[in-house]
């Protein structure tokens, strides 16, 4: 992946994610609003949490893309010791001030992901990447490099990221844009976004564009879910894909949630024991040495 690339994509996220855009961000984003969707992710990163909690009294998690913080703040609550990243400066801060509780726990760092993966001397039980994939140009290059920071029983956790979009099928596409559209007339600079929206649909991406660089998925044919778990199992991880449905509307989303669509995914990817050779099924898809 060109490194041009990756330094657009920092410098847009740098500028679209100050203190006035992070409460929009908030008040649209379907996984901190939708009591389904809370739920889902509350679940889900318990199951991480307690089975690296098997392994060490207290696991050290590696949050990429902290942002507002809910990946830290919650790891922090269950009792984990959190490294988080953001290239924004005002959502480090917020995080600081949001966790300060926890600052014996917490290492803050305002810094681009690609300096801190250079970081060899590190070993973390869990990497987070919440809504995070789809802001990175070469995701499956960031995955690869990032696994090689992990312990020998650590884990790799996505959420809320946009299936491939070839692989949803055609209700699912037409589904999931009309709910778009429909929370997006009521929002400022309608005209502006559905032109966006409709350009990116066409493959047509701006260089110059802010909106462009930090939503690479709108141009780039969603995240590649299947890829990823290639990428995991190739680096010896076990790898399961969770799919749900997530939209920014809660009409639509309990609508959608009902008709049962799935148009968004989650990965949780546990290493492998080399030296494993007797398992028990520990939860569906996963498997524990005795």
């Amino acid at each position: 992946m060109d490194e041009r690339l990756n330094r657009i994509a920092a410098l847009a996220n740098i500028s679209s994610y100050t203190s006035e855009t992070t409460s929009n961000y908030i008040a649209g984003a379907p996984h901190m609003k939708h009591p389904a969707l809370k739920a889902l992710y509350s679940e889900l990163m318990t199951d991480v949490f307690n089975y690296a909690n098997n392994y060490t009294d207290v696991p050290r998690v590696l949050d990429l893309g902290a942002g507002e913080g809910e990946a830290t703040l919650a790891f922090l609550k269950l009792g984990a010791k959190v490294t988080a990243i953001d290239i924004s400066g005002s959502q480090v801060e917020a995080l600081r001030h949001k966790c300060e509780r926890f600052s014996e726990r917490l290492e803050l760092r305002c810094q681009d992901i690609k300096e801190v993966l250079k970081d060899k001397g590190q070993q973390y039980d869990i990497i987070v990447a919440n809504s995070f994939l789809h802001h990175i140009p070469d995701y499956l290059g960031m995955i690869d490099e990032s696994v090689t920071l992990m312990s020998a029983r650590g884990q790799y956790f996505t959420f809320q990221d946009p299936l491939r979009y070839d692989t949803r099928g055609a209700f699912t596409s037409i589904f999931s844009n009309f709910a778009y559209f429909f929370w997006r007339l009521f929002k400022g600079d309608v005209l502006g976004g559905i032109k966006r929206r409709i350009r990116r649909g066409r493959g047509i991406w701006f260089a110059d564009s802010v909106h462009d660089n930090t939503e690479y998925h709108a141009t780039r044919n969603g995240v590649d879910q299947d890829a990823i778990a290639r990428v995991f199992m190739s680096a010896g991880f076990e790898c399961k894909i969770m799919l749900y449905f997530s939209t920014q509307n809660r009409f639509f989303q309990t609508i959608g949630t009902v008709l049962g669509i799935k148009n968004t995914f989650s990965i949780i990817a546990r290493k492998r024991d080399i030296n494993c050779t007797k398992e028990r099924h520990l939860t569906e898809g996963f498997f524990q040495c005795e």
